[in-house]
């Protein structure tokens, strides 16, 4: 039965690739590791060249050229208390980050423009979709609006939205006219916080009224957007934990309609959503997605990484972009013709993180004779499950040296099939005979193969039965 699941997890990643091929997904352009040092990422925005990071533990902000890659500052936080969105662009090209209850406004060279202490009402999340005023959302369902300029109180309204003000996320944001969507962690379902809620405020007569709301319960881990009158959020179902699920809601003014629900890793297998996610300017949903691999709930089989674009509930393309047997892609950020990714990713499971920087560019018409795009190398393997010995086949896109390695699932390098070998561009195939390099036989498990090249790295995972 098992071996079955995995064949058909397999064919599922199998059939989603090629959709991907078929309806132009972006290109890879290169895949760098960031000199940053941390537990987590846990939001990420985009300002000219720059990528300004939320790191955890140590909890801080970091500027990170997108050129060079490199960190050229970084400021300690206060708080530890991650309530998602705490990172947002200004309209005039600065920063705001939410330090707890401490709103900070920086400029790109690190001077701090003003901040505005609102720890009465808890830690924050902000927003800034709208252009008039910075939107800060708290734990305890405040709503307080910020001037960009100076930082001060436009207005504030304690909401009533039965979010847990002690634990899980909460995140706003803000639509024109005023209006605000909500979304809340809740302390009902099955378990303590397993439910979540989508809340619609509109300002009137200067008072927040709640036009409606879409509670589900058994559910954790919210976050979402808008775009227009459709709201995106991604959450995580209680059983099987950690897998994940996108809602698309209409606004329909005075009511809502639940318009689509995706499984976000497809049928038989288990995949979530990273905290920091984006819609593009096609109007699609982009999103970091870690996909469990084998049967162990907390992960300890692998992650397979990999960025995803939904449009109206249906899959458009997928981007593989897993570095190491654990790669977990945490946020996107998109900016111009660009679309980022930050994975974190450890070669054994609980082992030293570190963390990579995928830039992929959008596909340009064909017709545009000035803007090359670089294709991604096809990677699989055959058979698999194998017995004894497999095939790993791939297309190489140029001449560059390349490097086919074989872990385990402990992330040990065991085999080194061609190493930093020069191949001639196209289809080439090596065959792995299910032992080590002392040749010593393998046992039957899970084993990942990696291929790495000048401009593609990515992990595949196989298994090996006897």
């Amino acid at each position: 039965m098992r071996t079955r699941n995995y064949l058909l997890v397999i064919l599922w990643i199998t059939i989603i690739v090629s959709l991907a091929a078929q309806n132009g997904a972006p290109q890879i352009v290169s895949v760098d590791q960031l000199s940053i040092v941390g537990s987590d990422i846990y939001d990420f925005i985009i300002i000219n060249n720059a990528a300004y990071l939320r790191i955890g533990q140590p909890d801080q902000v970091a500027k990170v050229n997108l050129i060079t890659k490199q960190t050229e500052w970084s400021v300690n936080m206060n708080s530890s208390y991650n309530t998602l969105d705490e990172l947002v662009k200004t309209p005039d090209n600065n920063l705001c980050y939410a330090d707890g209850g401490l709103i900070v406004k920086l400029s790109a060279q690190r001077d701090t423009l003003w901040v505005r202490d609102l720890s009465n009402y808890g830690n924050f999340s902000l927003s800034a979709s709208s252009a008039e005023f910075l939107t800060c959302y708290s734990i305890s369902s405040h709503l307080v609006l910020l001037d960009y300029t100076s930082g001060q109180i436009i207005n504030h309204w304690p909401i009533i939205t039965g979010g847990d003000s002690g634990c899980g996320y909460h995140n706003a944001y803000a639509a024109a006219d005023f209006t605000f969507y909500l979304f809340d962690d809740m302390p009902m379902g099955i378990e303590w916080n397993t439910g979540i809620k989508l809340t619609k405020v509109k300002i009137i007569n200067g008072v927040a009224e709640t036009l409606w709301f879409l509670q589900v319960d058994d559910l954790s881990n919210i976050h979402g957007l808008a775009d227009g009158n459709n709201i995106y959020f991604t959450t995580r179902q209680i059983e099987p934990w950690n897998n994940g699920l996108i809602y698309e809601v209409v606004d329909q003014g005075t009511n809502y309609l639940v318009e689509s629900i995706a499984d976000i890793a497809g049928p038989d297998s288990t995949g979530f959503a990273g905290p920091s996610i984006a819609v593009d300017d096609n109007h699609q949903l982009i999103l970091p997605i870690s996909i469990r691999l084998g049967d162990d709930p907390n992960g300890e089989d692998g992650y397979n990484g990999a960025i995803m674009a939904y449009h109206q509930g249906n899959l458009v393309w997928r981007i593989n972009q897993s570095t190491m047997p654990f790669c977990r892609p945490r946020a996107v950020a998109i900016d111009s013709t660009k679309i980022y990714s930050i994975s974190c990713c450890h070669q054994t499971y609980g082992g030293p993180r570190t963390f990579w920087l995928t830039e992929l560019s959008t596909t340009v018409a064909n017709d545009d004779p000035t803007t090359p795009t670089i294709p991604e190398p096809e990677l699989f393997c055959y058979p698999n499950p194998c017995q004894g010995r497999c095939t790993i086949k791939f297309s190489q896109i140029d001449n560059s040296p390349t490097t086919v390695d074989i872990y385990n699932i402990k992330g040990q390098l065991i085999c080194t099939l061609i190493n930093d070998q020069k191949l001639s561009p196209g289809e080439h195939s090596f065959v792995w005979d299910g032992k080590n390099d002392e040749g010593q036989p393998m046992a039957a498990g899970i084993y990942f193969y990696k291929m790495t090249s000048a401009c593609f790295s990515s992990v595949r995972k196989m298994i090996l039965l006897k």
